[in-house]
């Protein structure tokens, strides 16, 4: 949710999804990369003085969903608060399913998103 819920026009174009690789893989971020935003929708936001900002935040391990002691699948929704010039004018829902893939030093990164079916 990092990188879906925090951003704004102050920032370079896609620091949200930059900022987020700390918990990603190679490939996630790659995906998030290419899934970001592109140059006029980056202008656009700037342009609209747009930010972004989440509460509500919940993540869950989908039981029905295969897993491995070096894998699971995670369920994360928020509520996403859209501004502009810092004033709140929308909230609208935010989920995402994320394969979650343990590390050969232990940790766990956030891989690909998953369709939902």
């Amino acid at each position: 949710m990092t990188q879906w819920c925090a951003s704004d026009y102050r920032q370079p174009r896609n620091n949200n999804v930059e900022r987020a690789t700390v918990f990603s893989t190679a490939a996630g971020k790659t995906a998030d990369l290419h899934a970001g935003d592109d140059e006029s929708a980056h202008r656009a936001m700037i342009e609209q003085k747009l930010s972004t900002r989440c509460d509500r935040i919940t993540a869950e391990i989908i039981p029905e969903a295969p897993r491995s002691d070096d894998q699971v699948y995670i369920r994360t929704t928020a509520t996403r608060t859209l501004l502009s010039d810092d004033v709140a004018f929308q909230t609208e829902p935010v989920l995402t399913t994320r394969s979650v893939l343990r590390q050969p030093d232990g940790r766990w990164l956030v891989d690909i998103g998953v369709e939902a079916g």
